[in-house]
């Protein structure tokens, strides 16, 4: 299966930063589920836990509400105790730290590589001599996080869980980000993802206990869901193990996320050609490059960063797209520039010197596999006529 390009336009027609490639049978299957009668989490949901595990090759994949909350569910199967602290890159969405709050730990807020914006060793090293109780990795952009950071974290005997919102198709030398060797791997499948249901998420994990703990803790630490007490003739009584969160993930968003599955390695291809255009023609301007430089065929390719030129004011670049009808994001502003971050996080002792000298010259470029050739064209050159 291939994504056709779309008829063509004008190229100077607004060029959305990210949309999801909805089809006919996304609205047949949601559409389907709607009429069955049962909405909730059911055969659907364990139908695209089956899916996805046999995608990444784990054997255990537990569909929930959020890539949040299969984070926090993640950290809460390790028990922390109150303060614990957890290493997490300053380079990252608030929900990776704070879903390190939620589970009783504090975060340690860490430097990033300047190519990937991923976690840096070092910084990562230098967290670990000062004592850490926890990691949580981000493959940002969907490039995988660098082999030495797990081996630091193994070393020192810390537990790792992978954020791997962006990640999802993403591959390193353990093969497809599952959380092989950690204590899981978070997904996300939010409106702007690879993979999309709306809202929802999934961990994987090769730790039948995290996976045990996961099914129960998503839904209330409750034994038995509302699939299995409501059915005809089921036994209706459950136990409550220990309090948990509300997380699952309803059928109606699970059906969208199988048709999305069954597109994902066309959408994937498409991702990539577009990001080797962006690199072919992001190449004629002097002073600009992509996150990380060249690209990573390992990658997911979730986002198309680029870093500015040093000294070039970015809100006058975003005004341009803006003037164009092309959309923009930034990914991100670092976590210690947050008022909450910068009151309650402390920063790792090797500071945040890459984050801080990258934090105002990074845009985000629009990325989607609906994006035609013509268009990435028509955004470089907005890009140029802004630099010029």
């Amino acid at each position: 299966m291939s994504l056709a390009q779309p008829e063509p336009v004008e190229v100077a027609a607004p060029i959305a930063f990210a949309v999801p490639f909805i089809d006919d049978t996304d609205v047949e299957a949601v559409g389907r589920v709607l009429r069955t009668g049962w909405l909730s989490t059911g055969s659907e949901c364990e139908q695209l836990e089956q899916e996805l595990a046999e995608l990444v090759g784990a054997p255990h994949v537990v569909a929930v509400s959020s890539c949040t909350a299969a984070l926090e569910i993640a950290l809460d199967s390790l028990h922390l105790e109150p303060g614990s602290r957890v290493g997490v890159p300053t380079w990252t969405f608030a929900a990776s730290a704070s879903a390190v709050v939620h589970a009783g730990g504090t975060p340690v807020l860490l430097d990033v590589d300047p190519d990937t914006l991923n976690v840096a060793p070092s910084a990562v090293a230098a967290a670990l001599d000062e004592g850490l109780d926890g990691l949580v990795v981000v493959h940002f952009a969907g490039t995988p996080v660098a082999r030495e950071v797990f081996d630091l974290a193994e070393a020192a005997g810390v537990a790792v869980v992978e954020d791997a919102a962006h990640a999802l198709g993403s591959e390193d030398d353990r093969g497809p980000i599952s959380g092989r060797g950690t204590v899981g791997a978070a997904y996300s499948f939010y409106a702007t993802k690879n993979l999309t249901s709306g809202e929802g998420g999934a961990l994987a994990t090769h730790d039948p206990e995290v996976a045990a703990f996961a099914r129960t803790h998503r839904l209330h630490g409750m034994s038995k869901d509302a699939w299995r007490r409501y059915r005809v003739g089921a036994d209706p009584t459950y136990d409550v193990t220990e309090p948990g969160l509300k997380a699952n993930l309803p059928d109606v968003l699970a059906a969208l996320a199988r048709t999305q599955l069954a597109k994902f390695p066309a959408m994937q291809e498409r991702r990539r050609q577009v990001v080797c255009r962006y690199h072919e023609r992001l190449a004629a301007i002097d002073g600009v490059r992509l996150v990380p430089g060249t690209p990573d065929p390992r990658s997911a390719d979730h986002l198309a960063v680029v870093v500015l030129p040093e000294g070039v004011d970015r809100q006058r670049v975003i005004e341009a797209f803006g003037a164009a009808q092309i959309g923009t994001s930034v990914h991100f502003r670092p976590l210690h520039r947050f008022t909450w971050f910068a009151a309650n996080a402390p920063v790792g002792p090797a500071g945040t010197p890459v984050a801080d000298a990258l934090a105002d010259r990074v845009i985000s470029l629009p990325l989607h596999p609906a994006l035609r050739d013509a268009d990435v064209d028509r955004v470089v050159e907005v890009l140029a006529e802004s630099l010029a």
